[in-house]
């Protein structure tokens, strides 16, 4: 019946829901814990770098094998003078510039409106 096709439907949609608000808090979670670990690496090496000083932000990063992403992190590599540019890219805390309209809806702690847990 109808009836049964609904429930089924209205079923499948509630399951549906559970899945994106676990996928959608989990995320949150790992950015904010991404986010405070990153000023944690950039906290420590700048202390590193104060130990070492002669010590060039490459060599620093070739010693301890760090990858690209990792070197633009810790040492926030748009402040970077030896960075090229090659192989890593700018790590701003602040989004690129857009129009007003562009931007999007956010409570008190800069997160998105729909991320605050009040949808």
């Amino acid at each position: 019946m109808a009836s049964d096709y609904v429930d089924d439907f209205l079923r499948d949609e509630r399951e549906s829901f559970k899945r994106k608000e676990t996928a959608a808090k989990k995320f949150d979670n790992r950015l904010d814990n991404f986010r405070k670990s990153a000023q944690a690496l950039r906290d420590a090496a700048r202390q590193f770098e104060e130990a070492f000083p002669g010590m060039s932000r490459t060599m620093i990063a070739d010693k301890l094998a760090m990858t690209g992403t990792e070197k633009s992190v810790a040492f926030d590599a748009a402040t970077d003078p030896e960075t090229t540019g090659s192989d890593v890219q700018e790590a701003d805390d602040e989004p690129a510039p857009q129009e007003p309209a562009a931007e999007p809806d956010t409570s008190d702690d800069g997160r998105p409106a729909w991320a605050s847990g009040n949808y």
